[in-house]
């Protein structure tokens, strides 16, 4: 018998190998997670794509962020965080998106690579960014920790996003 529950126990670890840690993350929904989904008080990011237009608004000025494409694809983004009425920074480049993690890759000037988080509602760019990144922004300006909140979604809606440096942020697919 428990020659048989151990044979058993190893079968069904062996289904989970298939699965990568950012599916395993996004299948394993807690029932908290699950019943504010069904009330529709968050979005399941689950089937929730990053297409779209981000925004959040402060006293110096309206960072925003863009993506056109979708998940099998990849996307084309743009993004642009002020810091006032001279100092900003200003990228534009590709992004993959896995469950809730988005890696975005700026190249309009240096390459600059990192890992930022999606939760349907709200793109966070992480603290700590590599230093190519540096060369989309002003003086005392930086990417580092800005987070976009969604305003709408859809291709058409992130082609509409205006930046300083560049006249749409997201003009292509």
């Amino acid at each position: 018998m428990r020659i048989a529950a151990l044979l058993l126990a190893l079968l069904l670890a062996g289904c989970d190998q298939g699965q990568s840690d950012a599916e395993k993350a996004v299948a394993e929904i807690s029932p908290l997670e699950q019943a504010a989904i069904d009330a529709g008080v968050i979005p399941d990011v689950r089937n929730v794509t990053l297409s779209g237009a981000y925004e959040r608004r402060s006293d110096l000025g309206t960072d925003s962020f863009c993506a056109v494409g979708n998940d099998e694809k990849g996307y084309q983004i743009g993004m642009i965080a002020v810091f006032g009425p001279a100092t900003q920074c200003e990228g534009l480049g590709e992004a993959e998106r896995d469950g809730e993690n988005v890696r975005i890759t700026l190249n309009s000037e240096k390459k600059c690579s990192f890992t930022a988080r999606f939760d349907g509602v709200e793109l966070k760019l992480p603290g700590d960014l590599p230093d190519g990144c540096a060369s989309y922004c002003s003086r005392r300006a930086g990417f580092e920790g800005v987070s976009f909140y969604r305003i709408g979604e859809g291709d058409a809606v992130a082609r509409s996003t205006g930046g300083r440096n560049f006249e749409n942020l997201c003009p292509g697919g």
